[in-house]
C-alpha cells in the first residue's frame, strides 16, 4: 500500500496515466454507444474527446520519455567530466576488481571489436567485466551494436553507478586516443535514433553499417530490433518479457554471490533457462535466418548483429551469421584479428585463462 501510495504522490505520473486511461475508455464507450443509437452529433463529441484523450496519453509518455532521454545525458556528462579530471584516479569500486592494471603484454591488438547489449543503467549489467574487456584490447575500430544504455529501464526506475560512469568514461577515452566508435543504437537505446548521422566527442551515430572485413567480406552491422515481430508491433508484449528477463536475471546475481562463496565460477541462469524454453529457441533460429536474409538482400556476404542475447558465428543460411552476445549473462563480444578471422570471446572464460597463465611464472619463482 505505501508503494502504491508512493507512485499517486503529487508531481507522480501515475495519476494522470490512469485519468487519461480512463477517459479514452469512457470516450470509446461513449463513442460506440452513440453511433450505433444513431445519434451522430453524440458520436462526434466523444469521437471529439476520445481524440483528445489519446492526445494527453502520448504527451504524457513522451514527456516521460524526454525525462530518460535527460538522465542519460546527464550520467553520460558526468562521465565525460570525470574522464577529463586532472587527478586521474580510478574509482575504488573498479580497483577492488583488479580493472585498469594490466602490463602491456596484457593487451592484444586486434583490427576490430563488436560489443552490444550492455544495459547500462540495469543490475545485470557487467560493467567491471566489460572494461577488462576493453582494456585488454587494442582496436582500430570498435563497434558498439545497440542496448549499450537500457532506457526502458531507467524510465522506471533510475540507475546509474559509478561502475556504469566508468565504462562511459573507457569509451570517451578510446575514442581519445584515436579509436574509431560506432553506435548503432538498439530498442532499449531507440531515443538514440533520432541523431543517427550525427558524431558526439568522436562516436558515430548511425543507424546500420557496412564493415569491410578483412577476409574479403562486406558485413551489415545493424542491431537487429527491426527484424523482431513483437518488437515492432507488440511493444506491451516485449515491455513484459524485458520484466521477466530483468527478474531472471536478479536471481543471477545472487546465485553467483552464492556460486562465489563456494569456489565455483560465473554462471547464467538466464542464459540457461532461456536455452531450455522451446519457444526462445526457435524465436533465437527465426531471427537468425531473416538476419540472414536481409544481409542477402543488402548484397552483403555477412551480418554481424545483437537484440536477442545469443552469441553465435555460423554459415547456416548462406552467408556468416555473427550475433555479439551481451554483457549481462555471457559476457561475450566479437573481435575481428588482423589475419581475417572473427572470433566470440567469451570473456569470463578468458579471463580464467589469462589469471591461470599469470600464476604460473608465479609459481615457478617461488620454486
Amino acid at each position: 500500500m505505501r508503494t502504491l501510495l508512493s507512485r499517486l504522490r503529487p508531481g507522480s505520473d501515475t495519476l494522470e496515466r490512469a485519468a487519461a486511461t480512463l477517459l479514452v475508455l469512457a470516450a470509446s464507450y461513449q463513442f460506440g454507444h452513440a453511433a450505433s443509437g444513431g445519434r451522430y452529433r453524440a458520436a462526434e463529441f466523444a469521437l471529439l474527446v476520445l481524440i483528445a484523450g489519446i492526445y494527453w496519453h502520448r504527451s504524457i509518455f513522451r514527456r516521460c520519455a524526454s525525462r530518460d532521454v535527460t538522465k542519460v545525458l546527464a550520467g553520460l556528462v558526468e562521465a565525460m567530466a570525470a574522464a577529463f579530471r586532472p587527478d586521474g584516479k580510478v574509482d575504488s569500486q573498479l580497483a577492488m576488481h583488479g580493472a585498469g592494471n594490466h602490463t602491456p603484454r596484457d593487451v592484444v591488438k586486434v583490427r576490430s571489436l563488436f560489443v552490444s547489449e550492455v544495459h547500462l543503467g540495469t543490475r545485470g549489467c557487467q560493467a567491471e567485466r566489460l572494461i577488462d574487456f576493453l582494456r585488454h584490447h587494442d582496436a582500430e575500430t570498435v563497434f558498439l551494436v545497440g542496448d549499450i544504455v537500457d532506457g526502458w529501464c531507467l524510465r522506471s526506475s533510475w540507475y546509474w553507478p559509478t561502475a556504469h560512469n566508468a565504462v562511459a568514461r573507457e569509451l570517451i577515452e578510446l575514442a581519445q586516443r584515436g579509436c574509431r566508435l560506432v553506435y548503432i543504437p538498439g530498442n532499449h537505446d531507440e531515443f538514440l535514433r533520432d541523431y543517427a548521422g550525427a558524431a558526439f566527442g568522436g562516436v558515430e551515430i548511425v543507424d546500420r553499417a557496412i564493415h569491410r572485413g578483412l577476409d574479403g567480406r562486406d558485413y551489415l552491422v545493424v542491431h537487429g530490433d527491426h527484424f523482431d515481430l513483437v518488437v515492432r508491433h507488440a511493444r506491451w508484449l516485449a515491455l513484459i518479457g524485458d520484466a521477466g528477463y530483468r527478474a531472471a536475471l536478479a536471481c543471477n546475481i545472487w546465485l553467483n554471490w552464492i556460486r562465489r562463496r563456494f569456489g565455483f565460477g560465473y554462471w547464467s541462469f538466464s542464459s540457461w533457462v532461456k536455452l531450455r524454453v522451446k519457444n526462445a529457441v526457435n524465436h533465437i533460429g527465426r531471427s537468425e535466418e531473416v538476419l540472414a536474409s536481409e544481409a542477402a538482400r543488402s548484397n552483403v556476404q555477412g551480418v554481424i548483429c545483437g537484440h536477442i542475447h545469443h552469441a553465435a558465428l555460423h554459415d547456416d543460411f548462406g552467408v556468416r551469421y555473427i550475433n555479439t552476445g551481451d554483457w549481462v549473462e555471457s559476457c561475450t563480444g566479437v573481435v575481428e584479428r588482423y589475419d581475417g578471422q572473427f572470433e566470440i570471446v567469451r570473456w569470463t572464460e578468458a579471463r580464467t585463462t589469462l589469471d591461470a597463465a599469470e600464476l604460473v611464472p608465479l609459481a615457478q619463482a617461488a620454486a
